[in-house]
């Protein structure tokens, strides 16, 4: 008899409120991409609300800026080389008009915390599920080796989570006996045998009638008692004949060449070589069956991108990036890969999310730029908050892209559906904000604001409010001022004019 591992890979956990949420939606939707848009949209709908009151204030701002703009510019001409000056002054301008630079910050920094949640959230979900998926393998690999026990059950040897449980306690006493056992046909019916339990030397053995597998505990007297010291699983070749232990649990006994157990004695197999590929087999498969594909992403715990693979093939690295701390050792990880070698070297993607993700990134703040673009230009006297806003709209989308490229295409797709999000939005609030503000519902009717009739012309081209040039200013002052009137007429009583009275003089 050879002897043969059980791979315990340990029950996971998730460990977090908010990776126990994403878990949930996930297994509630029909597809894991689903779950991770709903969560998606969960998130954007909670901050929503702070969303709209940043984007409204920012857009607001904007527009009163626009009708600061003659004396914003005056200003920047003024005091091109004094920037404090140009401050102060344009902060007074600022209270004078009603505008606020500080009503978007506070909504700004809840967005920015509920996006760290979602990094943290979907960090700490791919992990767990990568883990997880590794966990049912180990449970079909060592369901191969447990066949025959499940089959032969007793009171005192069950198995139970994909675990053997043992009740020692019968075992303890020297001597061999023979117990009485029930077994489950492949139909369902009961039939009942007697298996031969030997007790000897501080170790006892189990040889299951209906499998293939025989458990050999050992036992060591501390104190006056017998305490496990160590338990091994052998394999009974000659069960691997028997047609009983044929089931799809284990693959028909049929390794990945379709060869029976007698066929692949002749090609070199051993029991134990034999078993383990069959493990490994149904191993691949369970891995196949659950691994989260998205499109061209053969697994979504894993980044769209062609340096990376569905299967970490590097058992370090896979402690390492997938936080694993159980019991299982490197032996153990490769009898589970053992048959998904193209999964090793495969790409995982082709870089597609990421350049989805920089791309959205941009538009987005390309329209963000377009809203705010007044109050970025005279924010600064020597235009310097025009400059940096032009560099974080390329900045930005190269994080996003760094982003997508370090963390799982899950993530990447919360960001692209974020973005998107985030574009239609922001375009629906400067609607909304460019139609109160155009009906004047946002006038403060401060003194030296803009009248409402200034905004009754239905001048708001590209988001901007029409404010009339000086020259326009120019000619209504070179106009001839109108008549005054000093004195009535002497018949009617009348108000007559300074020029009348003066042509009346003259005719006399």
């Amino acid at each position: 008899m050879e002897l043969i591992n059980i791979i315990n890979f340990g029950v996971q956990s998730t460990g977090n409120w908010l990776v126990d949420i994403v878990k949930g939606l996930i297994q509630a939707s029909s597809s894991i991409a689903l779950g991770v848009i709903l969560f998606t949209l969960i998130l954007k709908f909670i901050t929503l609300p702070f969303d709209f009151l940043s984007r409204a204030s920012m857009r607001k701002n904007s527009l009163r800026m626009e009708e600061m703009r003659p004396e914003l510019e005056k200003l920047k001409k003024q005091y091109a080389n004094d920037k404090t000056l140009y401050n102060q002054k344009m902060m007074a301008l600022y209270k004078k008009n009603g505008y606020s630079m500080w009503a978007s910050c506070l909504p700004t920094i809840l967005t920015l915390v509920i996006f760290i949640l979602a990094i943290n959230a979907f960090s700490n979900y791919s992990r767990y599920q990568n883990r997880e998926d590794f966990y049912q393998m180990s449970l079909s690999y060592n369901q191969v080796i447990y066949d025959g026990i499940e089959k032969d059950t007793t009171e005192h040897i069950k198995v139970v989570n994909g675990n053997i449980v043992i009740d020692d306690a019968f075992f303890i006493n020297d001597g061999t006996r023979s117990i009485d056992c029930e077994g489950k046909n492949e139909d369902g019916s009961i039939y009942r045998f007697e298996t031969t339990v030997v007790v000897n030397e501080g170790n006892y053995s189990v040889i299951t009638e209906n499998g293939y597998i025989s458990i050999k505990r050992f036992f060591k007297l501390e104190d006056g008692q017998y305490k496990i010291s160590a338990t091994e699983y052998s394999i009974i070749a000659e069960n691997l004949e028997n047609e009983k232990v044929a089931r799809t649990s284990n693959n028909y006994l049929k390794n990945v060449a379709g060869d029976n157990y007698s066929t692949a004695l002749t090609k070199g197999y051993t029991a134990t070589t034999f078993v383990q590929e069959i493990g490994q087999i149904m191993s691949a498969n369970t891995f196949k069956s659950n691994v989260g594909a998205f499109l061209w992403v053969k697994n979504i715990w894993y980044t769209d991108s062609a340096l990376a693979h569905p299967v970490e093939g590097n058992w370090e690295t896979f402690k390492k990036t997938q936080g694993y701390n159980g019991s299982m050792d490197a032996t153990g990880y490769t009898q589970l890969i053992g048959q998904l070698h193209e999964k090793t070297t495969e790409p995982n993607g082709y870089f597609i999310m990421v350049i989805l993700a920089a791309g959205l990134s941009f538009l987005m703040q390309f329209v963000s730029m377009k809203s705010t673009k007044a109050q970025m230009e005279f924010q600064s006297a020597d235009g310097q908050g025009l400059a940096q806003n032009k560099l974080m709209m390329w900045l930005m989308p190269i994080m996003m892209a760094v982003f997508s490229f370090f963390y799982t295409a899950a993530f990447s797709i919360y960001m692209i559906l974020s973005s998107v999000f985030t574009i239609l939005s922001t375009l629906g609030i400067n609607w909304i904000v460019d139609k109160r503000f155009k009906s004047g519902k946002y006038d403060k009717k401060q003194e030296g604001h803009v009248p409402e009739q200034s905004l009754d012309r239905k001048d708001v081209v590209r988001g901007r409010v029409y404010i009339p040039k000086e020259e326009d200013k120019e000619k209504e002052k070179k106009k001839p001022a109108e008549p005054k009137v000093k004195e009535r007429d002497f018949i009617t009583g009348e108000k007559r004019t300074n020029e009348a009275s003066r042509i009346d003089k003259t005719l006399k």
